[in-house]
Formats: C-alpha cells, structure tokens, sequence
C-alpha cells in the first residue's frame, strides 16, 4: 500500500524469547524494549497470565458459538464501570471498532469527514457503510470547518472520524476544535479511534474525549484492549441506545467469533489492575515527561505531551535509520520509520519511541545517553 507516492513500511518482524516487559528477548538478545504499544506492559505482567491461564483451564478456549462466558461477561461489566457508561459491547478485534461503529451509528448522518491522515481501520470502517466520505486536512479544524460547508447539503448531518491520538506521532486530535466547528450542525456526531487512547490519558484513562474534556451526547469512541489493557480485542462503551443500534446495524457481534476464553480474561484483568491503580497513569506520564525533557536538552524538538508516543523526526544531516542500529548495537530497541511509513507517518523519516510505566529511570538515561552519542 502507498501514501503519497512513497512505499509504506514492511513490518519489521521480531521474535520474542520472553514474556513482553521493559527488558526481553528479543531475537535471542536481552534487550532494552522502546516499542509496542503494552504502555503498561501488562502483556506480561503475572497477574494478568495466570488469569488467562485459569479462565482456559475453567473454560476452555471458547464457546464456539453464540453462547457467552463468565470471562466475556466480566469484561463488559469492568469496562462499563472503568468508562462509566451504561454498557459496552466487546469484539474480537479493536481494528473492527470504527466499522462497528460506523454502521451502528448509519442511521443517523448522511456524510462523514475524516482526517486525511486517520489509522486504515478508520477508512475501512466508514467505506463499509457506503456513505459518501470527504477526507479533511490532518489535526485541521479550519479546513474541516470548510469541507463541512462546501459538502452538506441543507438537513444533512455530518460525522467526524479521526484517531484520538495518532500512532506514529503520537499527536492528540484537536477535539474541542472540532466540536466547535460542528456546532451549527445540531445533530452532528463526533467519533474516534481511541485504540492509544484509552487507558492512557484522561485523568480516569477513558481516552481522548475525557481528556479534551468533550464527553457527552454524539461523542463516541472505539477502543482497544490490546493495547494499554494487555488484552486483546475491541470494546465500545457507550449507552444503552448505542448497544441498541448495534445489535439493529452491524453483524459483527453475531457473524465473527467472540474473543477467546484467556483473551477476555486478560482483558478483565488488565482492566481491573488499572481501575484499582490508577498511580500507574501518574507513573506513566512521569515517565513520559522525563524522556520528553531529556530529549529537549539533546536539542531535539519535541511536543509537550502526556502521550508515550514520542517522534523524533527531520533531523538536518543525521542518519535516523543508522541512529536506529546504533541503538540496537547497544541493545536498545526502538522503532524506524520510512517517509511515510504509516498511516500518519511523516514525511521524513522518524524514530518512534514508546515510553512504558514500568521502564526504570537507568533505562530512559540509557536510551538518552546512547542518543546523545550517536546524534
């Protein structure tokens, strides 16, 4: 797949040798991780595998069938309450949420505007309701604000898709900027992609819309348990007229199989480790602020931000990719990323950064030192 004339980039495939933490194997080597997406890398965490393990040896791997679990069920009651909403509806992947969505909400907008730059499953999504789709400038409200006048017709209620927070750059989606924009529109609906989102930010961790503190009717989110909860799947919180429009709209829930047995386990336990300890947000975000500041003080330009995505990009005269395998010599592992590489990706080529709660502070000194040399 291309964006903008350039080739897109082929994943670059690791092996673990080790359950995913801040220090693993990975092909063989022990190493400093600074990629992914487990931001509290609860993927490996004891608590979060020994409830898999015991939910499979209760229920086996799944029900094979329309029938649901105990582990399925807590899920749903742990993200409800996590999101403080009247349901949720849990899928098999979080990649399926933003068509879930689309076509559950298909009855009430007549065109949807998305940021040029939104996560594939965006596009996927919002192309299967066969709606008519205009792309709007990336993280720009004026020329949503424009594209919405020049292409709604008298009546016609617009919807508005982006990520909440983008996966390459780690920028955060104007929303309140949207939701201005969206005013005249009385009935217009807001939804986001918040798979890096949820769990992260948000002084509960509910995502974006909490963060921009824009919660409320018309405003919506997909998210992911795969991610920050070190599950697996998609959830969608939301109201019982949401749930509603689900089960009316959409054959995802009934026409794929639902996560197994040990995913929903992991789900609700990663759900409820971060419910119950909310200083492992503070953690992350201290962490994050640490790397951001270090980073400054090596003169490189990045955003203040809570998100422990952090790109470094358009350096003048320094080689990112070689930066990345000097890295690696001192096995440290963080991501490369072409022009272009990804959905959002810029168009030079960048280093992606994941920063952890559970990375130590000798950990981010190691990574910034080694930048220090080899910048």
């Amino acid at each position: 797949m291309k964006r903008g004339g350039q080739q897109e980039m082929a994943p670059d495939i690791k092996t673990m040798g080790s359950a995913l933490g801040p220090r693993m194997l990975i092909d063989g080597r022990e190493v400093d991780y600074f990629c992914g997406t487990s931001y509290y890398t609860l993927h490996g965490d004891p608590r979060v595998i020994e409830a898999a393990c015991e939910a499979t040896r209760q229920y086996g791997m799944g029900p094979a069938t329309l029938m649901t679990s105990p582990p399925l069920l807590e899920v749903v009651k742990r993200a409800t309450e996590f999101f403080q909403t009247e349901s949720a509806q849990y899928i098999i992947s979080g990649y399926l949420g933003d068509m879930l969505l689309a076509q559950a909400l298909s009855d009430d907008y007549d065109v949807v505007f998305v940021d040029a730059t939104s996560h594939y499953s965006v596009f996927d999504g919002i192309r299967s309701t066969g709606k008519r789709v205009i792309p709007f400038c990336h993280l720009d409200a004026e020329d949503l604000r424009q594209k919405l006048q020049e292409n709604l017709k008298p009546k016609q209620t617009p919807l508005v898709m982006s990520d909440g927070v983008f996966p390459v750059t780690g920028a955060i989606a104007p929303l309140r900027e949207y939701v201005e924009v969206l005013t005249p529109y009385k009935d217009g609906l807001l939804c986001m992609d918040d798979s890096h989102a949820v769990g992260v930010i948000g002084e509960k961790g509910q995502g974006s819309l909490e963060h921009c503190g824009i919660q409320g009717k018309n405003r919506y989110l997909a998210g992911t348990l795969s991610k920050a909860f070190g599950g697996l799947g998609g959830i969608i919180p939301g109201s019982r007229e949401l749930m509603e429009k689900i089960s009316r709209n959409v054959r995802i829930p009934n026409g794929a199989s639902p996560p197994s047995t040990a995913a929903a386990a992991a789900s609700a336990m990663g759900l409820k480790i971060l419910s119950e300890h909310p200083e492992m947000r503070t953690q992350l975000w201290s962490n994050v602020s640490y790397m951001r500041t270090g980073l400054r003080r090596l003169g490189i330009s990045v955003a203040d931000s809570p998100i422990p995505i952090v790109s470094v990009s358009a350096l003048a005269t320094v080689d990112l990719k070689q930066v990345q395998q000097g890295l690696k010599k001192e096995d440290i592992l963080v991501a490369y990323v072409p022009p272009g590489g990804y959905s959002d990706a810029p168009d030079t080529e960048s280093l992606r950064i994941a920063v952890f709660s559970s990375h130590t502070q000798e950990q981010l000194d190691r990574l910034l030192d080694a930048l220090r040399k080899l910048l």
